[in-house]
């Protein structure tokens, strides 16, 4: 690779044969490279690909304005997510993740923080990109000496979320503020018995949050299973008038609607919740 210029002391930006331009991350990068030299592969500790020239741009302007061991630490938050998760992610985690992390750093230092009011459904509904949150929290006490509140681990929770679905922080938020109006619907039916504590509530909460992703996404499936249907609402005519009443809220914010088999579905684990 060939190098194209320095951001920083650890970091620059590399043309590839391909003809894409890449940055690379690694000690002392910026100190003894300079433009047109060929950067042996084993002195880049990381190389960052971005999914367009834009991307890579931005990439660039952000490392360049930002304090070096910032960025490592936050590569590294990814790396570890990327792990945790088993999941590809997108690439522009690491431009989202570490504008973030950086600007919310500088917002502590200036006194200024703002709480997550969807903190208790990030907790529910997203547990495992959560835990990076959090894990995310304790690497920054612990090497750059900063507190942050609990607030902030289900801020960076979400934009693993983004990086795994690949939708924007708005569809992910709004699909998470669909998800805590629907256990408020869920909790106005005492009948029900809804239980958090219930052994099933797990799983439960991933049925619903792949139910309400399939809504927004319009990937909705189109199985006819008359008898089961049937069945359902027979047995369990309460769980199914309540996830009606979800279902039909859900359309309107959507413009999706849920087959009735869907509705039965999740009725049944509603039932196993609530039982």
């Amino acid at each position: 690779m060939k190098v194209l210029k320095r951001i920083n002391n650890n970091v620059v930006s590399c043309l590839e044969e391909s003809g894409q331009e890449v940055i690379a991350m690694g000690k002392g990068l910026g100190f003894s490279l300079h433009e047109g030299d060929i950067l042996p592969p084993q002195k880049a500790e990381k190389i960052f690909r971005m999914q367009s020239p834009d991307q890579t741009q931005q990439l660039a302007s952000l490392f360049s304005a930002l304090p070096p061991h910032q960025i490592e630490l936050c590569s590294r938050i990814v790396d570890r997510a990327a792990k945790d998760l088993e999941r590809p992610l997108s690439p522009s985690i690491y431009l989202t993740l570490t504008d973030h992390v950086c600007f919310a750093i500088q917002r502590l230092e200036n006194g200024t923080m703002f709480q997550n009011a969807l903190l208790p459904e990030v907790r529910t509904f997203y547990p495992r990109e959560y835990a990076l949150g959090k894990y995310a929290l304790e690497l920054i006490r612990q090497e750059l000496g900063i507190v942050f509140p609990e607030d902030e681990a289900a801020n960076i929770a979400l934009h693993f979320v983004n990086a795994e679905s690949e939708n924007s922080i708005s569809d992910t938020l709004r699909i998470t503020h669909t998800l805590r109006d629907i256990l408020v619907i869920l909790n106005g039916w005492p009948e029900l018995h809804f239980n958090p504590n219930s052994h099933f509530y797990d799983e439960f909460t991933v049925h619903l949050k792949f139910w309400v992703l399939r809504s927004f996404s319009g990937e909705v499936s189109q199985t006819s299973e008359p008898e089961f249907l049937q069945t359902v609402e027979r047995c369990y005519p309460t769980e199914f008038r309540c996830v009606q009443q979800i279902a039909q809220g859900l359309a309107k914010r959507s413009g999706h609607t849920l087959p009735r088999e869907e509705i039965a579905y999740l009725a049944v684990s509603l039932h196993r919740t609530c039982g």
